[in-house]
């Protein structure tokens, strides 16, 4: 074992996106980069197919301003930028917009960004939903007004207050640093899974299956075999840290 390796984090990931058993095209884009550590869910919207104009925008853009020694959450507002542009310079495509999901690799962990309601979710030996959806509901939930399970049910569930592309609005990007303490999974995901797949049958895909292929392949079956009728897309990442990285991390963790 090499000096550097005690302190290794190993990734591998896999990735699916379907157009789903209704929809006619897909509006989903994905960008999946294991070498350099970076992943992208974006779940794109709008008219005459600008959904996926402004979701390819979204993953060719964050990882070009990356690689330019830009940071995550600067590279997500600058791509928000470009498609607010994009619709100014083609009025067909303007008002389409993008949710986006990004988990970027550290050397203890990851850094996690998030705009919409695609969601990030943890599973090491139980589900932890790290990200909260930008939506009117979930704004509900804060200020009381509605309980989580009332809000699961609620007419506008799905009606969100923050995208990127979304004109007169303040845009902000949500973030946050994961330190594994244990070997787990990462789950990238566009709402068109997490709003026909419970938080309990996606514990229980990750129970069940060990290898990569065969959670993709379960969570895969799962969404086409629900009522689902959007097109649906997520990326699964299986991380390992080593022994000393644990602990540096739970060490770090107790620090704060």
């Amino acid at each position: 074992m090499k000096k550097g390796d005690l302190f290794l984090l190993t990734i591998e990931s896999i990735a699916v996106s379907q157009v789903g058993k209704v929809r006619e095209h897909n509006e989903d884009s994905l960008h999946v980069d294991d070498t350099n550590g970076l992943w992208l869910v974006a779940d794109g919207m709008g008219g005459h197919a600008s959904g996926e104009v402004a979701s390819d925008i979204a993953v060719t853009v964050i990882p070009d301003k990356i690689k330019a020694k830009g940071k995550l959450s600067e590279a997500i507002t600058f791509a928000h930028q470009t498609i607010l542009l994009q619709g100014q310079q083609h009025p067909e495509q303007k008002g389409m917009g993008t949710t986006i999901v990004a988990a970027q690799s550290l050397t203890n962990g990851f850094n996690i960004a998030w705009v919409g309601d695609s969601r990030i979710y943890c599973f090491d030996n139980k589900l932890k939903q790290l990200t909260i959806d930008h939506t009117f509901v979930q704004d509900m939930i804060y200020r009381e007004v509605l309980t989580p399970e009332e809000a699961e049910n609620h007419p506008n569930s799905n009606l969100i207050n923050r995208c990127m592309g979304m004109e007169n609005k303040r845009f902000s990007v949500d973030s946050k640093k994961i330190l594994p303490k244990h070997d787990g999974y990462l789950l990238l995901c566009s709402d068109g899974v997490s709003d026909y797949v419970s938080a309990s049958e996606l514990a229980l895909i990750f129970k069940k299956n060990k290898s990569l292929q065969n959670i993709a392949s379960s969570l895969e079956n799962a969404v086409l075999n629900s009522d689902a009728a959007d097109n649906f897309s997520f990326i699964i990442l299986k991380y390992k840290a080593s022994f000393l990285l644990k602990l540096l991390n739970c060490f770090n963790l107790r620090r704060k």
